[in-house]
């Protein structure tokens, strides 16, 4: 059976959560939006590193891990729940053959979550892929979410975040993206937060040494959002595929409450559906497929978007050939 799971909504929490018992508050949540649950009460005010200017060295490495320690989630009821950091900063190289044109350096980000500062694989999700993430000098970051077990979101013990990355070449702040950050408010009692630069791909399995540098100052943007049965479904609409030379050009709308992102899904058979390219954040929904670079066995493709509580909605199945 699922966990229950409940926290107040963010709109209304009090920095005292911060203070020395750092216990959430307790007051009712809205039954149409998420509840998140990080060390501030408003996850849009983490904008330092991430989006330009300075990038204080808040990369997320293979050698470089960000841990936060989350109070215990009130009991309550919540069907779904996810775990997210917000990530900007993507870096670029040129191409060996045409080296005035950038391609993005490939890589995967991922996120743990458990009640000790140990993360076992089971803890761990994918969130972000660098083809999804904002560019260096491009937009500003964006929250990337990994949705998991309800279960593993504890309502009795802290709940720690942990964010990495299994790249071996995302080594230092020039080649690996970066995570967003605020200042710290007076009133935390002890860190909340620590970094971590002697893992190698991997988080720390045991909570032994895993607390390695406290972040007296700063706090990292990792959260928790808890979401409450799915509202009005997500509709696709309007869907075009108009061949351009080698490259297909998709268009369409997506209709329901909160849509927060867009994207492709192929397949072979249409029912096995893979996602390839990028995430769309922002209307106008439109992609350029190019048919050389389409998944091997890909057939047919179709439109995706969801909502900002993790429902989607698909559009009819299109043949590529």
């Amino acid at each position: 059976m699922l966990a229950k799971l409940i926290i107040a909504s963010i709109t209304f929490l009090s920095t005292d959560c911060l203070a020395a018992d750092f216990s959430p508050p307790t007051i009712s949540t809205s039954p149409t939006l998420p509840s998140y649950l990080a060390l501030w009460p408003n996850i849009n005010d983490f904008n330092r590193f991430a989006n330009g200017g300075s990038d204080g060295n808040w990369y997320i490495g293979y050698n470089n891990a960000w841990i936060v320690e989350l109070p215990p989630a009130p009991l309550g009821e919540f069907p779904r729940a996810f775990i997210g950091a917000k990530i900007g900063r993507a870096k670029t190289t040129p191409d060996p053959d045409k080296p005035w044109i950038s391609r993005r350096l490939s890589g995967k980000i991922y996120m743990a979550i458990s009640q000790t500062p140990s993360f076992s694989a089971q803890q761990s999700f994918l969130i972000a892929r660098a083809a999804d993430l904002p560019l260096e000098n491009g937009r500003e970051a964006e929250w990337f979410w990994a949705e998991l077990p309800p279960a593993l979101v504890s309502f009795t013990q802290p709940n720690y975040l942990i964010v990495w990355s299994v790249t071996p070449y995302y080594l230092s702040a020039s080649s690996s993206p970066i995570l967003a950050a605020m200042t710290a408010p007076s009133s935390m009692d002890r860190p909340r937060a620590w970094n971590n630069q002697r893992i190698a791909g991997v988080p720390p399995r045991t909570a032994e040494g895993a607390l390695e540098t406290p972040l007296g100052n700063l706090l990292p943007a990792l959260a928790i959002k808890l979401c409450p049965p799915d509202g009005p479904p997500v509709s696709i609409h309007g869907f075009s595929a108009l061949p351009a030379g080698n490259d297909i050009i998709v268009s369409f709308s997506a209709e329901g409450r909160d849509v927060s992102r867009a994207w492709l899904e192929f397949s072979a058979d249409r029912i096995d559906w893979e996602r390839s390219g990028p995430l769309l954040f922002h209307e106008p929904f439109i992609l350029t497929v190019n048919r050389a670079e389409l998944p091997g066995q890909a057939a047919f493709l179709r439109a995706v978007a969801s909502d900002i509580l993790g429902s989607a909605g698909y559009g009819p199945a299109w043949p590529l050939r």
